[in-house]
């Protein structure tokens, strides 16, 4: 036996791959059956026949289930596939069979959870090999930073790349994810420093040019940022360049005709690229061509995730008579605000509807509403559904019913409300003001105002409240010296009960102005030029009676938009 397999291995170790696998074949022994057909899923592996080499790790599995290394090979075979579940759930299978407990196992299990972007198992997993002697730390700082950066941990990102720095002062990689990081929130000594520290190291480096192009931008050199992502293309038909390039002329007064002619080249290079499928979607649908836009807007990243209830059909229109579905969330909170009045048009349709709440988000709506539920996950690990289909999917179906209101969902509560309009006060007017959402949201920085802008507004003899929770580092200053006053620490109830004593509420375009409109508060909605795709044809069939739109005119400043805004909002009180 040990002859045969030592005979296999040197095969296998001189690539002499048909030799190996005849070798295999003639094995007649029970008892290393299960090695052998772990190694003819190597010998397949190698062959980049990918299916026949997880046939062979499975059998090997069913022969024993306690052998580590078809696990493990069945978890490279995923991470090729891009198959991020089951490499997971291969990875959790050889920590639980790696009799070593090397933490190479954990790390591996860290970076599926990194890929099906899960950040936060993937960020504990990390940590624990952190506290192992783990030789390759460099590697492992770099990938914490990127998670915690992914999670929206700026602070705890910042270290552990300066930590990965530490290893290699001149490592590109780590030098060009610092220059990512600080050009995406807006810190300018840093993001110069890193720009010409990458420079220096490698100014061909094609994350460095891509980066270039994001400095560019921010320095207003718009047309050097459109050149260097067309040489880029040119060269490497690069896909992140494509959807840079599309970005830009988007920015440039709307320029959709040159965006989808990007995106269509890029398709023809990457056809199966889920991120283009879905860009393409999303430009569809601000055209107006819905039926087309709704099947590739199934390609969202949101949708990657895991799938938490697997065996579920998902619903594609069929009949839904005496059957009873779940809806899941998985898009921002102001989508699950602005979409869930579909809930309403698909109630009729069905006998029971389960929806599966973000739970920071359950208290604003009512427990019940006619056949509807609304549940956190626990309420439902055991309840059978005929069918499950994510919120923002139902756009498919029912985006030109005007009728429903997401307003009869919202669990209003009326001795709050009457208790904040004792507390407000009735000497001055009282606005809500909204000027930034979070800065890993879609269109960011671009949709959020830098505050100062706001700093004639704010001079009038008004109340202002806010709400958000996050305050950009570029307006912290000014906001701790401003009088606005910061309820943003406040319950869900309690902002909807302040919301609707307020006079205004005026809002870019985040969760509160979503909220607002809901809660049918007069709100002056400030539109960034290059705005999400629902404001646009998608607006005319869904919009909101009480809103008043402000659209940016140049996508460099907003100066139009808040001397606007002063203007009016002068007039409206008689200041």
């Amino acid at each position: 036996m040990e002859a045969i397999l030592k005979k296999i291995i040197a095969y296998l170790s001189n690539n002499q791959l048909t030799e190996a696998l005849q070798l295999c074949e003639k094995n007649k022994e029970k008892k290393i059956e299960h090695l052998i057909l772990n190694i003819k899923g190597v010998i397949f592996f190698k062959q980049n026949k990918l299916e026949l080499a997880k046939e062979n790790f499975l059998k090997s599995i069913d022969l024993n289930q306690n052998f580590v290394d078809p696990y493990k090979n069945l978890f490279k075979l995923n991470l090729k596939q891009q198959d991020y579940i089951s490499a997971i759930e291969n990875g959790k299978k050889v920590i639980e069979y790696d009799t070593k407990k090397n933490p190479l196992s954990h790390f591996n299990l860290a970076l599926a959870f990194d890929l099906n972007n899960d950040y936060k198992n993937a960020i504990a997993l990390y940590k624990i090999v952190e506290k192992t002697d783990f030789k390759e730390k460099k590697i492992l700082f770099n990938n914490l930073a990127k998670c915690c950066f992914s999670d929206k941990n700026i602070n705890e990102s910042t270290n552990y790349y300066h930590k990965a720095l530490e290893f290699d002062k001149n490592d590109k990689i780590i030098i060009n994810n610092l220059l990512n990081l600080y050009l995406r929130i807006g810190k300018v000594d840093e993001a110069e420093y890193y720009y010409n520290r990458a420079r220096e190291i490698d100014e061909n480096y094609i994350e460095f040019k891509l980066n270039k192009s994001e400095y560019l931008l921010s320095k207003a050199k718009t047309e050097e940022a459109i050149e260097l992502l067309k040489s880029m293309i040119n060269e490497t038909k690069n896909y992140i360049a494509y959807t840079k390039l599309a970005k830009i002329y988007l920015m440039i007064n709307n320029n959709n005709i040159k965006a989808i002619e990007t995106i269509d080249e890029a398709l023809k290079v990457y056809p199966n690229m889920r991120d283009l499928k879905f860009t393409r979607g999303i430009l569809h649908l601000v055209e107006g061509e819905f039926e087309k836009g709704w099947d590739l807007y199934e390609h969202r990243r949101s949708m990657q995730k895991k799938k938490i209830f697997e065996n579920i059909s998902l619903w594609k229109g069929e009949s839904l008579k005496s059957s009873s579905i779940l809806i899941t969330s998985e898009q921002g909170m102001g989508d699950v605000l602005q979409f869930s009045k579909f809930l309403i048009s698909l109630s009729p349709l069905c006998k029971k509807i389960d929806f599966l709440v973000y739970g920071k988000l359950l208290s604003i709506f009512k427990k019940k509403y006619k056949n509807i539920n609304f549940c956190e996950i626990s309420e439902i690990q055991n309840r059978k559904y005929d069918y499950q289909i994510s919120l923002g999917s139902l756009n498919k179906y029912f985006y030109k019913n005007a009728e429903s209101k997401t307003s009869e969902l919202i669990n209003f509560d009326k001795d709050k409300k009457i208790e904040w309009g004792s507390i407000l006060s009735k000497k001055k007017r009282n606005i809500g003001l909204i000027w930034s959402g979070n800065f890993f949201g879609p269109k960011e920085p671009y949709r959020s105002i830098e505050l100062k802008s706001f700093q004639k507004l704010l001079k009038l003899d008004l109340n202002f409240y806010s709400f958000q929770n996050e305050i950009w580092d570029r307006d912290k200053n000014f906001f701790y010296n401003s009088n606005i006053i910061d309820y943003s620490k406040k319950t869900f109830s309690d902002i909807i009960a302040i919301i609707q004593n307020l006079d205004l509420v005026i809002s870019t375009d985040t969760f509160f102005l979503h909220l607002s409109c809901i809660l049918n508060k007069e709100t002056w909605g400030l539109i960034s030029l290059n705005a999400d795709w629902r404001w646009y044809e998608y607006y005319k069939y869904n919009p909101y009676k009480s809103l008043k739109i402000y659209k940016q005119s140049d996508s460099r400043n907003w100066d139009g938009v808040t001397d606007l805004i002063y203007s009016d909002i002068k007039n409206k009180f008689s200041i």
